[in-house]
């Protein structure tokens, strides 16, 4: 009986120490998927591209108005064209700086 004892008490002593040792896996690293980097580029892009559009109007506004009083037209209209023309072409290099930091915003957001 005494031997017995012993070896239960052996016994729930390496079962006690076996269970301790039970490695719990830790959650695997998922990586952003598309739809969420999407949304980040996005964001990311519209709060850090805005600006060049008014200042190509201003600056294309200034210029017209320079060429109109050089040529001797109307000040008024060439300003007008100009301010156009600078929209235009403000408007494009915004829409240029949009893409660049949306790209970049999706690669880095993919990346992690």
């Amino acid at each position: 009986m005494r031997k017995c004892r012993s070896m239960m008490l052996v016994a729930g002593a390496v079962a006690l120490t076996a269970a301790s040792a039970v490695v719990v896996p830790e959650p695997a690293f998922t990586a952003p998927d598309a739809t969420y980097c999407n949304g980040y580029a996005k964001d990311f892009a519209r709060r850090n591209s805005r600006g060049p559009v008014a200042g190509g109007a201003l600056f294309g506004a200034v210029g017209g108005a320079i060429v109109g009083g050089i040529i001797g037209g109307p000040v008024g209209v060439a300003a007008a064209i100009g301010g156009g023309a600078g929209a235009v072409v403000g408007g494009g290099a915004r829409a240029n700086r949009y893409n660049q930091l949306y790209n970049q915003a999706f690669a880095d957001c993919m990346k992690s």
